[in-house]
């Protein structure tokens, strides 16, 4: 037997650091956000890479493009949100996002109060109509659901980490792989899941070699009925295309 229940569907979108986004990879979660319609979406953390204010040596043709990166970024949400506009969503602040309060804090401390710099203004997010959640975390149902903070050498290893740090199935993103942990113990079942992200892996940080990432975003099921139930998934994006439900997206 089975049945169809009333269910939330939910789409994880994680790490990607605009204006050095994969535009491929965008365009296959837009092709799978316009035909799945999730009830929300969460972004969870580093949509912005924010490099001209990063503490890091730059480039300096780079260094002064703040204003792109930012519109660049407000461009991908904007599209992103109107091809589900019925859908809630948050924003999950990211390290990324966490390099802009650094720079004014210490760079330009009288100016790190003015509101037209702080995040949700400089990225439009309450015109686009998206929940700003400051501290990077949010509990969700009965899942931590946070930008993350533990990166581990290999896929899975960090959901393994975040999983023993929180005590409770959650979704992160933050290490750019994709991976799931699960465990059972005498509370009950758990998962943990990373999202991946959706950047050029040819970051100039990376020179030189092989990052091992993965592109992809994640989706989640929750039931409604008041039931603690949910499942999570994984959906990689390979040479920008995703599959999902026997379509193909891209």
């Amino acid at each position: 037997m089975f049945k169809q229940p009333n269910y939330k569907k939910v789409v994880f979108v994680s790490d990607i650091h605009a204006p050095y986004q994969d535009n491929k990879a965008i365009k296959a979660l837009r092709s799978f956000i316009r035909w799945y319609q999730p009830n929300e979406i969460i972004f969870l953390g580093d949509v912005v890479d924010f490099y001209a204010v990063s503490s890091f040596t730059k480039d300096p043709s780079r260094a002064i493009k703040l204003q792109e990166e930012i519109d660049e970024a407000v461009d991908i949400l904007d599209r992103i949100c109107k091809l589900a506009p019925k859908a809630k969503k948050y924003f999950l602040k990211g390290n990324h996002e966490h390099r802009m309060q650094k720079y004014l804090w210490s760079k330009a401390a009288e100016l790190s109060g003015l509101r037209n710099l702080q995040i949700p203004r400089l990225l439009k997010l309450d015109e686009l109509k998206i929940q700003y959640i400051e501290n990077g975390k949010m509990r969700y149902h009965d899942m931590m659901v946070k930008h993350g903070n533990i990166v581990r050498k290999f896929s899975a290893y960090s959901a393994n980490g975040e999983f023993q740090s929180v005590g409770l199935s959650g979704v992160s993103g933050h290490t750019h792989r994709m991976g799931m942990f699960f465990h059972t113990n005498e509370s009950g079942n758990y998962v943990w899941m990373e999202c991946g992200h959706l950047c050029d892996d040819n970051q100039e940080y990376m020179e030189g070699s092989t990052a091992n990432w993965q592109k992809g975003f994640g989706i989640g099921f929750y039931k409604n009925s008041g039931s603690h139930r949910f499942n999570v998934n994984l959906i990689p994006i390979v040479n920008g295309k995703a599959m999902w439900g026997g379509f193909e997206f891209f």
